[in-house]
């Protein structure tokens, strides 16, 4: 008899076994199947079983730890049995005293759940909007002329489109990519990924992967604690398609098809291709700089708003936040940190968990934007063109979402608000929807938020839920993708097209 559901914790052992059970050749092309069939949130189905984290925990299990010699082929009761076994795996929260409970257990889930669901058609347009259609102020270091075919080996427009291809297939060839399904003739939409075998020397830099090799990186990294090792990266969002069963390569869970291409796909990606920290450290600055130069863009969408750029004053030529704008009745300061959470925030808060947090944006919060509400109200003059008496409020906006940061419980580890100035964390992409939201527009919910004290974790992603408006920055970048035609992967994932 199947089991669906589990009343007590399954050990990770036991979860391990049960996948161990099956060939890897019958049950990665089942997931892969059954994944194909739902791309997106709105496709996944009312059971909480089928979802692409826990897709692909037991498809990275079976890649790594699988034996061909098992006998039993995997059915599709078989599957329903491993994803209830996930869903009941034990977790920490059960072995910590009450008190410390909630915090770890919702910065687990977040980073295990969450990041699967950022909206697809912003993610993307994301990665050509901010790192080639971003002007810097100032020269780069590593993202200059040839970045792009250094990098990724073609152009991010052509990187970005070959993703949405292999999404695509993922859907409409049951999680299969086979060259057959592919006729040169018809690659003329991309600008220089022309032939079969120059997709294929891309695919094999950055997309592809096999058994052999995943299972040598798996014993090099060593045992994880089983309580967290589900939490932990998987390897299938770096490595999205597999060699060896029965096609060209199988894409067992589709969404990671995507995720390679977005920003933070790309950001591990130059990870690992430069080696030098020295250099790696001169992209994360250009990064960084590229990244201040796009909030500032966004923040130009605003109406009836006049944009400042960084203000340096004093001896010291000290810098107050990155952008301070100014509305007809409102004053926002907001400071640009391309910094992203690590896995070892993601797991909980640990014993560095709060100094962690304050590393990333702390600064921003306790120092940047109370010094710049200081010299505003102290009428310095490099700041005379900035009202003194108008409401302030601060944004803190990050590249990759800081999940539930402005909840109380996590917000109560960073330094307080400045004295009646309230700030809030926001990423990139609630930014963007926020400064072309209407009813409310970004400044109405703001000044609403000031004249009675905001609700315990409200945050901008609250105020653009249900979007109805595309950013025009996005629009522009998705429109110069070999596939840019139309609001919607090729494959009319709707999380994309909200037009």
């Amino acid at each position: 008899m199947v089991r669906s559901f589990y009343s007590a914790p399954v050990s990770d052992s036991e979860y391990l076994q049960r996948v161990r059970r099956h060939p890897p050749s019958s049950l990665l092309p089942l997931i892969a199947r059954v994944s194909s069939r739902m791309p997106t949130k709105v496709a996944w189905p009312t059971s909480p079983n089928y979802r692409p984290w826990a897709l692909a925990d037991a498809a990275v299990v079976s890649l790594v730890r699988g034996n061909e010699h098992r006998r039993q082929s995997a059915s599709d009761e078989d599957l329903v049995e491993i994803l209830a076994q996930y869903l009941a795996l034990d977790d920490p929260i059960r072995h910590l005293p009450v008190g410390e409970r909630l915090e770890g257990y919702m910065l687990r889930v977040a980073g295990q759940q969450f990041t699967w669901q950022e909206d697809d058609f912003s993610e993307l347009a994301r990665s050509l909007a901010l790192l080639i259609h971003t002007e810097p102020t100032k020269q780069l270091e590593v993202l200059t002329d040839g970045w792009e075919q250094d990098l990724l080996g073609c152009s991010l427009s052509d990187y970005v489109g070959l993703g949405q291809l292999l999404y695509t297939a993922a859907i409409n060839r049951q999680g299969r990519f086979d060259w057959a399904w592919l006729p040169e003739h018809e690659l003329t939409a991309f600008g220089g990924l022309n032939s079969h075998a120059v997709i294929s020397a891309v695919i094999e830099r950055h997309f592809a992967t096999g058994a052999q090799e995943e299972r040598a990186l798996a014993a090099a990294a060593g045992s994880s604690d089983p309580l967290l090792r589900r939490y932990t990266p998987n390897r299938l969002r770096s490595r999205p398609l597999v060699r060896g069963y029965g096609c060209d390569y199988l894409i067992p869970v589709t969404p990671t098809v995507l995720g390679k291409v977005s920003p933070m796909g790309l950001y591990y990606t130059a990870r690992d291709h430069y080696q030098d920290d020295e250099v790696f450290l001169a992209f994360t600055r250009d990064l960084g700089e590229l990244f201040e130069q796009y909030v500032g863009r966004n923040l130009s969408l605003l109406p009836d708003s006049t944009v400042y750029p960084e203000i340096v004053y004093g001896k010291e030529n000290r810098k107050s936040v990155d952008w301070i704008v100014v509305l007809p009745d409102l004053v926002l300061l907001v400071e640009a940190k391309a910094a992203r959470p690590t896995t070892s925030l993601r797991l909980g808060p640990q014993d560095r968990f709060s100094d962690e947090l304050n590393l990333k944006v702390g600064k921003a919060v306790g120092k940047q934007i109370p010094n710049t509400v200081k010299c505003i109200r102290d009428r310095r003059p490099e700041f005379a063109r900035i009202p003194h008496d108008l409401p302030m409020f601060g944004i803190v906006v990050t590249m990759e979402p800081y999940h539930w940061v402005n909840a109380p419980e996590f917000r109560s580890v960073l330094p307080p608000d400045s004295d009646g100035v309230p700030t809030v964390i926001a990423s990139a992409g609630e930014l963007e929807d926020a400064v072309v939201s209407t009813g409310p527009s970004l400044r109405e919910a703001i000044l609403a938020q000031i004249d009675q004290a905001p609700p315990g974790g409200w945050s901008l992603r609250a105020l653009t839920s249900g979007r109805t408006v595309i950013n025009p920055i996005l629009d522009a970048a998705w429109s110069a993708f070999p596939w840019g035609d139309q609001h919607a992967t090729p494959a009319g994932d709707t999380a994309a097209g909200a037009s």
